[in-house]
């Protein structure tokens, strides 16, 4: 029985971590490369479509009435985006910051701590995230000492584009907003039960969507096109360039950062799926260890870049039909059900 209740600020917090995530520090790299200079205004674009979105969300959510089988398709789902989430974290911390330390061990660590916070009461996945923000500011913060080394030539030309540039900066856009459907997940739990209003979504979209623009707009103005397609993680060597007194390498700090941040996304994708089994199920202990030693196995067969590669580029088209196209057919299913009774 689920008896936790959400306010506004909770949720749109908890939305946004999750939709950061991993993402965050190789979203820009891989919108760049489709759209070049025109990153930006791609991003833009699938953003106020993400806004549409959550407002057809939030006027219509108490039509999302879920079956058993979707709720083992989301299920499913969100553990599959956790499984290759942990694969692209053990990778990228064994380039940057554990070359000797076996795989197992990283992440075994993250699902222990991901176990812990899972098996706590429901307040603690609900809050952890209040943790980063004091981190996210410090992120974008540190992000700003770039700017005497911007190039501002490197933004143009701008406008031109081809079809191909629409379509792949579209697609990779499209990442920054895995989790869409944690907004529908949550919204009958929370605190007020009155409609959320439109301004406070289009506040949680400015915020997404700045946060977003800012580091693709600095990675653009920071490396020409021919260096930026050399570079798979950007943000990380923007960090590194910068000298600071507070720390010896600015890049492996946020690197840390960027690992906490992963951790408790990874944990509030496996709340999510916990949360629905037990809508389903009064007994879910032995279901929390099995899911987790589930996730601590199936990362360790991923550890490839070829086989990551291609598995962060399948999650553009997972959330296009599970954040986009199944919750729209299950709300406009809600709705044609209250008519015919």
């Amino acid at each position: 029985m689920n008896n936790w209740t959400v306010s506004n600020k909770q949720l749109f917090l908890f939305l946004f971590i999750i939709q950061t995530g991993t993402i965050f520090i190789t979203l820009q790299t891989r919108v760049i490369k489709a759209a070049e200079q025109n990153a930006w205004i791609v991003f833009t674009i699938v953003s106020f479509l993400h806004f549409v979105l959550l407002i057809i969300f939030n006027k219509y959510y108490k039509y999302f009435q879920l079956n058993k089988f979707e709720k083992w398709l989301f299920q499913i789902y969100w553990y599959v985006v956790v499984i290759i989430f942990l694969a692209t974290i053990d990778f990228l911390l064994i380039v940057w910051v554990f070359p000797l330390t076996p795989h197992f061990i990283v992440i075994g660590l993250i699902v222990f701590i991901s176990f812990y916070v899972n098996i706590s009461k429901s307040a603690v996945p609900l809050n952890i995230s209040v943790i980063l923000i004091p981190f996210i500011i410090l992120f974008l913060g540190a992000l700003f000492l770039a700017v005497p080394d911007l190039i501002w030539t490197n933004l143009f030309p701008i406008g031109h584009m081809q079809k191909d540039q629409w379509i792949g900066g579209g697609k990779e856009s499209l990442n920054a907003f895995i989790g869409l459907e944690a907004f529908l997940i949550l919204r009958p739990f929370a605190r007020d039960k009155r409609e959320i209003k439109t301004k406070q979504i289009l506040s949680y979209q400015l915020a997404l969507t700045l946060f977003f623009l800012i580091t693709i707009m600095f990675t653009i103005l920071f490396f020409p096109l021919e260096e930026l397609k050399l570079i798979p993680v950007a943000i990380t060597f923007i960090f590194k360039s910068q000298d600071v007194t507070f720390v010896e390498r600015l890049d492996l700090f946020f690197t840390y950062i960027w690992m906490m941040w992963s951790i408790i996304t990874a944990a509030l994708f496996i709340f999510l799926g916990i949360h629905l089994y037990k809508t389903m199920h009064k007994r879910h202990f032995k279901f929390t260890v099995i899911i987790h030693l589930v996730i601590f196995i199936c990362p360790l067969f991923l550890l490839s870049r070829e086989i990551l590669k291609t598995a962060n580029d399948l999650l553009a088209y997972g959330h296009l039909f599970f954040g986009i196209l199944l919750p729209l057919f299950i709300l406009f299913k809600g709705w044609r059900k209250s008519l015919r009774e």
